[in-house]
């Protein structure tokens, strides 16, 4: 699975010091007592990729703004937006909406800004993500402003990144 922001973690275990002569016999030397290490001997490294490439299709069930937020996965419940946006049309960014793999129902990510830029124009839009899928889905307006006013074959590739939610109203 591709995350939105790659994560590499570097750990060094004292009890992975412990373990290894144990595991191999007299082949390795058992190295200094592990509680004589410094404390300082865990290390995380965090290295952010920037935006992922993923595929943007398009769906008509996001263009009529009289469609009510009940019928998407960030329809209720604690981080829904049926309470304070009951149409998809009342949603700030609309009809820029559209559905992304890091939403199910009541997800904190329910909301989220995204910036989703084709790679073959360099067009970019952003959208709120309102409903689950397995990679971008958009409006019909939306995904035709990222290739130059026409459906085409129905899929792009895009870069697609989080952006603040206040980017798209919210």
């Amino acid at each position: 699975m591709i995350f939105p922001a790659a994560f590499i973690l570097t750990l060094f275990l004292t009890q992975i010091a412990r373990a290894l002569p144990q595991a191999c016999g007299d082949h390795i030397s058992p190295g200094p007592d592990p509680h004589d290490l410094p404390s300082d001997n865990v290390q995380f490294t965090i290295v952010h990729q920037g935006p992922i490439i993923r595929e943007a299709t398009f769906s008509y069930a996001y263009d009529n703004p009289n469609t009510s937020t009940n019928t998407v996965a960030c329809s209720n419940g604690q981080n829904g937006l049926a309470s304070r946006f009951p149409t998809l049309g009342d949603i700030p960014s609309f009809p820029f909406i559209g559905g992304a793999f890091d939403v199910v129902w009541n997800s904190p990510n329910c909301g989220g800004c995204w910036k989703v830029t084709n790679i073959a124009n360099n067009a970019s839009i952003h959208f709120t993500a309102v409903d689950t899928s397995s990679s971008i889905d958009l409006s019909e307006q939306a995904f035709k402003a990222l290739n130059n006013g026409v459906i085409g074959n129905g899929v792009l590739n895009v870069t697609a990144g989080k952006i603040p939610r206040s980017v798209c109203g919210l």
